[in-house]
């Protein structure tokens, strides 16, 4: 089996995760890494984890390595996306077509496609949909977390709309998470809170279609504290120096550092109510008497530096510590190794008999909850979300309503004044977590599951065997494409369409079928039904400004992604508002997201006009070309949009030998499809525009008209036998 698992955000390599350095390398990194890992360890499994690729100056040279092996059958491929720089989540939206395209590259290179493929978050549920839709393969999702939660959380915080929407691109991830989930044969959640609750808001959640599958930790790692006192032969000097340098590093903030520690590790974000904590113990005289305070917000070395939102959090954490004059009593260390210091942390924590606290309002999982519990150390921690599982799985800590500050203060004092309840929490975690939480258990829950997903694809398959394979498979199994305009070239006769429609019947496991043809896509599938024509593999629309492939029209999101650079219409239109020779085509579908197309007027002179318009939108700060049909239609295109530049984006991105193509035509229009070493027919019914291609080599002149000058051209280049 053949798994391809999409994570594009945050900072992705095997080892050394960065955990905590800033908000997008945090519990969904460490997931999607360790998931890998462990499937990395069975035999029948293939594994490749996609992410961006990085060549950031500031980060490590790993993040810019574009295969990172993980044992002998998996990797981590890396992938160009937005450029070189790291840039967080919510920006890369703009660029996830480009990633989608890069992948699909990828796949053809390797000769192989995925048997079943797992987008996490809701960006790479996105590329995932894609990718399955190409290939026709099995989609599984995780949220991790959700939009609708989160909107819901900022607009109680204060949040403006304006401000949601152009940090967070939050329209844009809620309606590709409605579009994953809708399309998802398997949606996995980490707790039952989850699958009910935070999915409820969702008008495409299926419930049957849900899967919890709670997920592991590495118990090597994260193994009891009093492995220390007993001295357990198996930990490493790594392990004791890390303990050390942490010991060293908390003793530096405090005044009596031999007293239980109240522990929170996060990252600094306003919603894990860092100041909410930091409040409870500034106010309460007994948890300062019997307790010291320790935050590891994130990983930082100039506030300055950071998010806005980060930096925010962390100055109001230095206020408050000053307001409350906690000197002495509060650490806020500055650097720790997420892969090495976290669990040496707990250890410590627990060591010193005290309590790992979050004051999240609500957690979808919990991980450092699991952390906590698999080394003894009890929590506190609310009583929305995931951690309801975890409570109930292992009664290793005490939830609380979070709205409630004096709870949190009782939950915290209960724990650290009473030791048998201490003790219970902790040995209750030690043992419960290694039963429940393990990487094996979810690797066994998840492999059967996706066998099960396969499973049921291949029954739901189409049973027209034509359809059958996926456009992919289609589009590479090809041995020659032709892409020809329709009106006027494969319109206009009737007798050589229905010869023609017959051939590419005949002939269609080895020759493809497209059309390029100003009409927009509806108007084209209308015209080619109304002749009978068979579903083309890809259609090129408005131009060349649109292209979408076979019976389900799916639309190529990587060549709008390719041709919008420097595109502004609505600049176009402002521009050209006052010219009285030109008037915006009415119809409906005229206007499209990448064509301006106008009507102009009878009795102008054209070359004065043309012009003028070129004075105009020169002035626009755009990027665009021109095409003019029977001096009465005007189209304004992105400049890298036409019907050949299409023609060879197509063919590249499925790797089509470019000789193998044969394009047709009858107008001027149509000369870009018919440029070097693309092979062209010019049917006999040409405009004479045409004519000056005649001494082209790889052209072909028919003699017939309309659909025959295609099965001549067809013939003549060896497409169809003579």
């Amino acid at each position: 089996m053949y798994i391809a698992i999409i994570n594009i955000h945050g900072l992705v390599r095997s080892n050394n995760i960065e955990m905590g350095r800033d908000a997008d390398t945090g519990g969904q990194t460490r997931y999607v890494v360790d998931l890998v890992k462990e499937l990395s360890t069975r035999e029948d499994v293939e594994i490749d984890l996609f992410t961006r690729k990085i060549g950031d100056k500031r980060l490590s040279k790993d993040y810019n390595k574009q295969i990172e092996e993980i044992g002998g059958n998996a990797r981590i491929v890396r992938l160009p996306c937005g450029g070189v720089k790291y840039i967080r989540k919510e920006k890369l939206w703009p660029h996830v077509d480009e990633f989608v395209d890069s992948l699909i590259e990828f796949f053809r290179s390797e000769k192989r496609v995925p048997d079943i493929i797992h987008g996490h978050y809701a960006d790479g549920g996105y590329i995932a949909t894609e990718i399955a839709s190409y290939f026709h393969t099995p989609l599984v999702f995780t949220g991790h977390s959700l939009g609708r939660n989160k909107l819901d959380y900022l607009k109680s915080t204060g949040v403006s709309d304006e401000r949601i929407e152009d940090y967070y691109s939050m329209s844009s991830r809620i309606v590709q998470e409605e579009r994953t989930i809708r399309k998802a044969d398997m949606v996995i959640t980490s707790t039952n809170y989850e699958r009910e609750e935070l999915y409820s808001s969702y008008k495409n959640r299926d419930l049957e279609r849900f899967v919890v599958v709670p997920p592991g930790l590495d118990l090597d790692k994260f193994f009891p504290y009093y492995h220390y006192e007993i001295q357990d032969p198996s930990v490493t000097e790594e392990q004791k120096l890390a303990q050390f340098t942490m010991m060293k590093e908390l003793q530096r903030f405090f005044t009596v550092p031999d007293k239980p520690i109240i522990m929170a590790l996060c990252r600094p974000e306003a919603r894990k109510n860092i100041d909410l904590l930091i409040e409870i113990y500034g106010k309460s005289k007994d948890l300062q008497a019997i307790a010291n305070l320790a935050i590891f917000a994130g990983i930082r070395d100039d506030i300055n530096t950071m998010e806005e939102g980060e930096k925010q959090v962390l100055t109001d954490m230095l206020l408050l510590m000053d307001r409350y004059d906690l000197y002495g009593k509060m650490a806020i260390p500055k650097h720790h190794n997420p892969e090495r210091d976290v669990p040496e942390l707990y250890r410590i924590v627990a060591m010193k008999r005290g309590v790992f606290v979050s004051a999240a309002a609500l957690e979808n999982f919990g991980l450092t909850f699991i952390e906590a519990s698999a080394v003894g150390l009890p929590f506190v921690g609310t009583d929305k979300g995931g951690v309801q599982d975890i409570r109930k799985n292992c009664d290793s800590g005490v939830l609380v309503d979070i709205s409630k500050p004096k709870a949190i203060h009782d939950a915290i004092h209960k724990i650290l004044t009473d030791s048998e309840l201490w003790d219970s929490l902790s040995q209750h975690g030690v043992e419960r977590i290694r039963q429940v939480y393990n990487w094996q258990t979810h690797c066994d829950t998840y492999l059967a599951q996706l066998k099960r997903v396969m499973e049921e694809h291949k029954v739901k398959k189409t049973p027209d065997a034509r359809y059958e394979r996926s456009m992919a498979k289609r589009m590479s199994s090809l041995k020659y494409l032709l892409v020809s305009d329709i009106d006027n070239t494969l319109t206009g006769d009737a007798d050589s369409v229905e010869e023609l429609k017959k051939l590419l019947e005949e002939y269609r496991d080895t020759v493809g079928f497209g059309v390029a043809t100003g009409r927009n896509v509806d108007s084209a599938k209308e015209i080619l039904e109304t002749y009978g024509f068979p579903q083309p593999d890809v259609l090129i629309t408005s131009v060349g400004s649109e292209v979408f492939y076979g019976e389900n029209l799916i639309a190529d999101k990587g060549w709008s992604h390719f041709i919008r650079r420097r595109w502004h219409p609505r600049r176009i239109r402002e521009a050209l508002s006052g010219f009285g020779a030109l008037e915006l085509q009415p119809e409906e579908g005229s206007q499209r997201d990448f064509k301006v197309s106008y009507n102009v007027l009878d009795n102008s002179d054209m070359d004065s006009l043309m012009q003028k318009i070129k004075d105009a939108l020169g002035k626009t700060k755009s990027s665009w070309h021109l095409v003019l049909s029977h001096d009465r239609f005007l189209d304004i295109l992105p400049y890298r949009a036409s019907k050949g530049t299409a023609v060879k984006y197509i063919a590249w991105k499925w790797h089509i030998d470019l000789k193998a193509v044969v394009t047709a035509g009858d107008s001027g229009n149509d000369a870009d499809m018919m440029i070097k070493p693309l092979k062209g027919i010019v049917v006999a019914n040409h405009e004479p525009a045409l004519d000056s291609l005649r001494s082209m080599k790889n052209l072909y002149f028919a003699e017939r008209s309309y659909a025959g000058g295609v099965i001549e051209g067809l013939r003549k280049f060896g497409v169809f036998p003579s």
